[in-house]
């Protein structure tokens, strides 16, 4: 299904380990260990590669965990910063 969206809005990028990494780097107010989590998270999803928007469902479900370590303004910097690697 992921693909039918990714087909029908034209989005065949996909964000793989690298870029994710090279992404959370340069979001200054994310310690290690809220960086670590984030991988973690993300750790079977980017073995294959995440397009848009599957990185739009992911994220949506980290903002609905109230039990996770970040808070809303991380994960939405987070998300933009994400985002960016698909507007090339």
């Amino acid at each position: 299904m992921t693909m039918f969206f990714d087909t029908f809005f034209g989005s065949t990028k996909k964000i793989y380990r690298k870029e994710f990494n090279q992404a959370l780097s340069k979001i200054p107010s994310l310690s290690k260990q809220e960086k670590d989590y984030l991988n973690e998270a993300f750790k079977s999803d980017l073995s294959d590669g995440l397009s848009a928007y599957e990185l739009k469902q992911r994220i949506g479900s980290l903002r609905r965990n109230s039990e996770d370590i970040l808070d809303y303004n991380e994960v939405e910097q987070t998300r933009k910063k994400l985002l960016e690697r698909f507007q090339n």
